[in-house]
């Protein structure tokens, strides 16, 4: 990828692992970034401030920037946390997205919204790109109304589901090597028996996103692992691979005290696969991707975490 096409590459919501597994393909000097702090994994791009909280900051950014293309993760997406508080999330995951896609800049750049497994309510076998969305929780509410906003725009949706890698920030890691801390640690997980994700290692993705951004790609893409997994799978495989003994507690997601949580997320990746050459990992193949670094610190106030 050359250094020109990705000059004027604008990105949000890269400030945990999704902006780390993009890094890993991606020269660090062809973005800027726009949100609360700058990830330390991406030291020499250039940055500005973004409060999505703040109606006209994004339009503000936008107009001043001038991207060619943009790249949106940033969001609120800790379900409790929507649930929590409804306005807050409904002006960062909906009202910020239809302000970037009206911005009088926009016909002139390409939207690409990173999206999420949770616009599913995992009463299927498993969601192909053209199933309806059909949305449990608050949080997969809001992204389902974005994504239809970036689809009536020209747009393309990239939906993730269950990012794997390693722990790269205070609070910011694969959801393995959340699991894998946590063992050697000492803690005894609770991890639910009954909830089945699609999970994908966070480096695999960058090459994909930035195909379907410069062939400027429309429509709903999955990019998902091949296997579909519990969470206890996922912690006894991971547990396994550090060289570490399983210590969980085996519970129910039925029985979860909080926001309704989808107890079969499995994404297919029909038209990743045939417009975009994707090959989805096997669990083994995704936490083998990347080795576990030591996490490294946010410094001074420049990208959003999503």
């Amino acid at each position: 990828m050359s250094e020109e096409s990705l000059a004027k590459w604008l990105l949000t919501g890269m400030g945990g692992i999704l902006g780390w597994g993009i890094r890993q393909s991606l020269p660090p000097r062809t973005f800027a970034f726009a949100g609360r702090v700058r990830p330390s994994f991406w030291p020499d791009a250039p940055g500005v401030r973004l409060d999505l909280a703040v109606p006209g900051e994004f339009r503000s950014v936008l107009e001043m920037l001038k991207p060619e293309v943009v790249v949106h993760a940033a969001c609120i997406s800790r379900a409790q946390e929507c649930a929590d508080f409804p306005e807050l999330t409904r002006q960062v995951n909906v009202a910020a997205v239809e302000e970037w896609l009206t911005t009088s800049t926009s016909q002139a750049s390409f939207p690409l919204y990173i999206s999420t497994e949770q616009v599913f309510d995992g009463r299927a076998d498993s969601y192909a790109e053209s199933s309806p969305v059909c949305p449990l929780s608050l949080y997969g509410e809001t992204k389902a109304e974005a994504e239809a906003l970036v689809l009536a725009a020209g747009g393309a949706v990239v939906r993730l589901p269950l990012l794997l890698g390693p722990e790269v920030g205070i609070g910011r890691c694969g959801a393995d090597s959340a699991i894998v801390k946590a063992v050697r640690a000492g803690q005894r997980l609770p991890l639910f028996h009954d909830e089945y994700r699609t999970p994908v290692a966070a480096a695999a993705l960058g090459p994909m996103l930035w195909q379907i951004a410069n062939r400027r790609l429309p429509g709903v893409f999955h990019l998902a692992g091949s296997e579909s997994v519990s969470r206890l799978e996922l912690g006894e495989v991971a547990c396994e691979l550090a060289g570490l003994a399983p210590n969980f507690n085996a519970v129910s997601a039925v029985d979860f005290d909080g926001p309704p949580r989808s107890l079969k997320l499995n994404l297919e990746n029909t038209r990743s696969r045939e417009v975009l050459g994707w090959e989805p990992p096997n669990l083994r193949q995704s936490l083998a991707w990347t080795a576990q670094p030591p996490a490294e610190e946010t410094t001074s106030v420049q990208t959003e975490e999503s």
